[in-house]
């Protein structure tokens, strides 16, 4: 299980400090909540794409001392099970709708928006969770650009990620 935390420096930074990044004390355990605070566990590295370079990042791993049940900690930035960061997939699908213009393959960019529009109906209802009362199209095209520019809307795409995926239990790209 992955739980996304609130990272205040960027990939960039994120990736000079390696190891010795600060990460938060999980004082609870997600799966059966005892109070005993998770221990760590050692790291997995994963990459984070930008643009034309990569960088391979260190994940914390956590383990509850209970249930023994092992969890990482991935930063808001990071999206679980993609390699590009959040930040740059809604760019990506920004620039296609509204410019028709792109700075990434067209298989990828494909692969985002098919993955965008398959969780329209949860992203609607996310909103609608949080008191949204816009109007939103029905037609595909235009519930998407709707529903990409609220998003965009949120002080950092990084926040919404983190916000749908605690709601949801699954990232607004999960299949």
């Amino acid at each position: 299980m992955q739980i996304i935390y609130e990272v205040e420096i960027t990939l960039i930074e994120y990736y000079r400090k390696g190891t010795e990044n600060c990460y938060p004390v999980i004082e609870v355990c997600p799966s059966c909540f005892s109070r005993q605070p998770l221990l760590r566990h050692g790291f997995y590295w994963r990459y984070a794409l930008l643009l034309k370079r990569s960088y391979l990042l260190p994940i914390l791993r956590l383990k509850c001392p209970c249930c023994e049940q092992t969890f990482s900690l991935l930063p808001d930035f990071l999206l679980p099970f993609y390699q590009t960061p959040v930040k740059l997939i809604l760019e990506y699908l920004k620039r296609y709708w509204h410019d028709r213009r792109t700075a990434v393959y067209y298989q990828r960019l494909q692969f985002y928006r098919r993955r965008f529009l398959k969780n329209l109906n949860l992203m609607e209802a996310f909103f609608r969770k949080l008191g949204h009362r816009d109007i939103i199209p029905r037609m595909l095209k235009g519930k998407a650009i709707k529903l990409l520019d609220m998003v965009n809307a949120f002080p950092k795409a990084e926040t919404f990620a983190r916000r749908y995926h605690d709601h949801f239990q699954q990232s607004f790209m999960a299949i």
